[in-house]
């Protein structure tokens, strides 16, 4: 089976060959939907085409492309003859750099990831990504209500929870889209939502801990 991280957190990183203007972050290992799985988290400046940098490098290597982007980041799939690989774009409003993370499956499905936040019930859940090592969950779900819909419920259920909004999403026009930001204690969620053409919206959640 082709490994693009060659199947442990300690071994060579194919995609990042040295041709993308990102840095290293840092890798781990996660639970991604139940699995064992190899994550690598780069970071480049806010000008920088990301998402068209990744689709690319991803058919460089002979990926199939699959891909949903909106202003705040992006979310998708390299389909690969006999692997999958998920990646996710974070770029948060008035931030420097954007969060890259992409994530490899190495092992056999586990058990299932409880949310560390409250869950949206209209809502149905398409990947999750845990590391308890370091608090660090992100979620990706569809759903048919509203961007609007999305980040009201959220904004009520994490402040009732205890999380304090620092950064809202945009409003224009009466409508709310885009990425919002929460905190509590140590911990930092990001909420990001916004409608598609097809009535089809994802919901992208990431806790983890530290600063923005």
């Amino acid at each position: 089976m082709f490994r693009l991280f060659g199947g442990g957190a300690a071994d060579g990183d194919r995609f990042h060959n040295g041709s993308l203007p990102w840095d290293k972050a840092y890798v781990t290992e996660m639970t991604v939907n139940g699995r064992p799985a190899v994550m690598r988290i780069y970071s480049a400046r806010f000008s920088e085409p990301v998402v068209h940098q990744l689709k690319s490098r991803f058919e460089q290597m002979g990926a199939q492309v699959q891909v949903q982007e909106n202003e705040n980041g992006a979310t998708g799939r390299a389909v690969f003859p006999d692997q999958s690989v998920g990646f996710l774009v974070l770029k948060p409003p008035q931030q420097p750099t954007q969060q890259i993370f992409v994530y490899e499956p190495t092992g056999e499905r586990g058990t299932s990831v409880k949310s560390p936040v409250p869950e949206y019930r209209r809502a149905k859940v398409r990947t999750t990504i845990s590391d308890d090592k370091t608090g660090t969950y992100l979620a990706t779900l569809e759903t048919t209500s509203s961007a609007t819909e999305t980040h009201v419920f959220y904004a009520g259920a994490l402040q009732g929870a205890g999380w304090k909004m620092i950064s809202p999403a945009l409003i224009k026009n009466g409508t709310v889209s885009g990425m919002a930001v929460y905190e509590k204690k140590s911990r930092v969620c990001y909420v990001q939502a916004t409608d598609r053409m097809d009535g089809v919206n994802t919901i992208t959640i990431l806790v983890k801990g530290g600063a923005l």
